[in-house]
């Protein structure tokens, strides 16, 4: 196939026929660029990489261990950068017959010219460990939110043999797990931790549970509660690690959660919220066309319900929907509702996007 995602034309066409593809049969690897990444999503096992300028969806390559369907790929604002977690797998030294994922570091690979460079942290040693990525809008820093378990998991997790999986689940439950997040420093190669709770990340298939503010002052961070489980969403000082809000039963929406001029954040409170920094306040979306009478995000998805998945400026939100086995991306205006298709693909399964932080008016 020569094209998987098409950009749209200016005309509605006349073909009744949808454009699709399949990741199975793309086999060009993602090759140098000189053009930014707009989005990644997941499919068949892999991340694929969509490239405006060329109209083109491409799995990003395999580079040695250094593999993008593993870990966290994440691309950095103006993307002409991924990074992208290399994993490795050994068997336990305690439990034979269980092998153990661990991650050998996370590399920030030039879009150029396709070479990686380790980024100066180590991470956590262990199974049962993620990490969420951010970076600032400058390029110059990254925070990863790493989420892992005491020793005391692994511990437990040797007593039972690869057939007690169940008895194995019921007494790793009780075990807190722990979320450290770290701010490593490029221009320094420097790593420190600004946080550590024992609570849980927040994840989904097109959500960033941490995302940097538009001018770097403050970064967005969602957990849930380890009892009884409520998720909560922490606005933190990137310069020091301190609190200054929490945000009760709320997560962020999308991975473009911050408005451009970041004085308003997309939550999720089983409806879409804008919520305003200064304030504090709450402000519901207005129902967005085909949603009814209702901001919440549509489950199970499909029927032409938007999917917000963040901001494309002050004014517009940037949304999926879902027909069949052709997706689309769209800017909706957030006042009129008024739906311009960007982007559509297709294929076997749910492919949700994480969009890049891309310079003003990219997306119009």
């Amino acid at each position: 196939m020569s094209s998987t995602v098409q950009r749209m034309p200016d005309r509605a066409e006349t073909s009744p026929i949808a454009p699709r593809w399949h990741a199975a049969l793309v086999a060009e690897e993602l090759p140098p660029l000189n053009e930014p990444v707009a989005a990644l999503m997941s499919a068949d096992g892999r991340t694929w990489a969509w490239v405006p300028e060329s109209g083109r969806i491409r799995p990003v390559p395999d580079l040695g261990d250094l593999k993008g369907h593993n870990g966290t790929p994440f691309v950095e604002p103006g993307g002409r950068y991924l990074l992208l977690e290399s994993e490795g797998l050994q068997p336990d030294d305690g439990t034979p017959m269980l092998e153990r994922r661990f991650s050998k570091g996370i590399y920030r690979l030039d879009l150029a010219d396709l070479s990686a460079r380790r980024l100066p942290f180590e991470p956590r040693a262990g199974w049962e460990w993620r990490n969420a990525l951010a970076t600032s809008p400058d390029g110059q820093q990254v925070v990863i939110a790493e989420e892992w378990r005491p020793d005391e998991y692994y511990s437990v997790a040797r007593r039972f043999g690869s057939d007690e999986f169940l008895a194995r689940a019921r007494a790793l439950t009780p075990i807190p797990a722990w979320v450290t997040v770290h701010r490593v420093d490029l221009r320094t190669s420097t790593s420190e931790v600004l946080l550590q709770r024992q609570e849980w990340l927040r994840s989904g298939s097109e959500d960033s549970p941490v995302q940097w503010s538009p001018d770097g002052s403050l970064i967005a961070l969602s957990l849930t509660t380890s009892t009884p489980g409520v998720a909560q969403t922490l606005l933190i000082d990137a310069s020091t690690g301190a609190v200054v809000r929490t945000i009760e039963d709320a997560r962020l929406a999308g991975s473009l959660g911050w408005s451009p001029s970041g004085a308003r954040l997309l939550l999720d409170r089983h409806q879409i919220v804008e919520y305003d920094i200064a304030s504090g306040e709450d402000h519901p979306l207005p129902p967005l066309p085909g949603a009814g009478s209702s901001t919440r995000r549509p489950e199970p998805p499909g029927n032409g319900r938007h999917r917000v998945l963040g901001y494309a400026d002050e004014e517009h939100l940037l949304s999926v929907t879902h027909r069949r086995t052709v997706m689309m991306l769209n800017r909706v205006g957030i006042v009129d509702g008024a739906v311009k298709p960007l982007a559509r693909w297709a294929g076997t399964e749910d492919i949700y996007p994480r969009l890049t932080a891309m310079p003003p008016g990219f997306w119009n």
